[in-house]
């Protein structure tokens, strides 16, 4: 049995055909990290993101709303809030400790705002202008 083989920049798993950087290293590259700050070590206090992440799962708050807050995968965009910057140290992500309050307080604030109504593009409207008046016109007959 062969050991699977791990992306050369983030470490993870990959697929046996995909070559040596996985799909979202390769789709990110240039940007990578781009929005994180790098260490020789864990800053004191700091939680490891997977345990941020089960932490925000136990507080209702979603996985991928904790990611896409700190700069989505690989830190390629801007944080929502300066408290979500995550720290790399080697390959692992680290987050401030106030991230479990200040940050979660945020998400949850986020996820009760409602979210716009969505606006139905000039084509949509047409579309089913027409079928409309095609339904009026089979129940007049």
């Amino acid at each position: 049995m062969t050991a699977q083989q791990k992306c050369k920049v983030c470490g993870k798993p990959l697929a046996p055909t995909s070559g040596e950087i996985g799909g979202t290293c390769l789709a990110h590259t240039g940007h990578i990290q781009e929005f994180a700050d790098h260490s020789d070590k864990v800053p004191e206090g700091w939680l490891r993101m997977s345990k941020v992440c089960q932490q925000a799962v136990d507080a209702g708050i979603k996985i991928s709303a904790v990611v896409t807050a700190s700069g989505g995968d690989a830190a390629t965009k801007e944080p929502i809030d300066p408290v979500f910057r995550v720290t790399y140290v080697g390959k692992a992500k680290y987050m401030n400790p106030a991230v479990v309050v200040k940050g979660f307080e945020i998400l949850l604030k986020k996820a009760s705002e409602p979210k716009p109504a969505k606006v139905a593009k000039p084509a949509e409207v047409t579309q089913v202008a027409e079928t409309a008046n095609a339904l009026k016109t089979v129940v007049k007959k």
